[in-house]
């Protein structure tokens, strides 16, 4: 499939501060015959205060980031997302937000600072990044606010929402 024969993504202005709201994720996920409840990978176990991810519609348990992939390009959906561990060490980015766009996927990293008291989202050395105090809170964020999407080879920039949750 070509790159150009994706639906275009919402609509937002540089000066937009917020998203259109999602449609209720369990109507559009059951019509396509998916489930957004069951855990990605059975026997998932977290420590402490991020057991309550596994609660979530968007989080994917122990999937690694090719079973995620495959399963947000499959949806076709612009502003799908899920959350899941990162594949490298955990210490201080344990997660990594996914998102589709335009039939990309991009692989954003969640860092933990302060001991677990603060989340950012991205690489370190930006100037200027939004803390939160949870994965959650960060999540909540992105599907009320644009998520500014940077193609690491072409530098180029994109805006979207987090709009679908979903678990592989």
């Amino acid at each position: 499939m070509h790159a150009s024969s994706y639906p275009p993504p919402p609509q937002l202005s540089p000066r937009s501060h917020l998203c259109p709201p999602p449609p209720h994720p369990r109507h559009l996920f059951s019509a396509m015959g998916m489930q957004i409840t069951a855990p990605c990978c059975p026997g998932t176990s977290l420590s402490g205060c991020d057991s309550d991810l596994l609660a979530q519609p968007w989080y994917s348990g122990n999937c690694d980031r090719h079973a995620v992939e495959s399963a947000l390009l499959r949806l076709q959906k612009d502003g799908t997302y899920t959350v899941r561990p990162s594949s490298g060490p955990h210490g201080s980015q344990p997660f990594t937000l996914a998102v589709l766009l335009r039939g990309r996927v991009f692989n954003i990293p969640i860092r933990r600072l302060d001991g677990g008291r603060h989340y950012a989202l991205g690489r370190e050395g930006r100037n200027h990044e939004e803390l939160f105090s949870s994965v959650a809170t960060m999540v909540q964020h992105y599907m009320r606010h644009p998520l500014p999407l940077v193609d690491r080879h072409s530098g180029s920039r994109e805006l979207t929402c987090l709009l679908f949750p979903t678990k592989p």
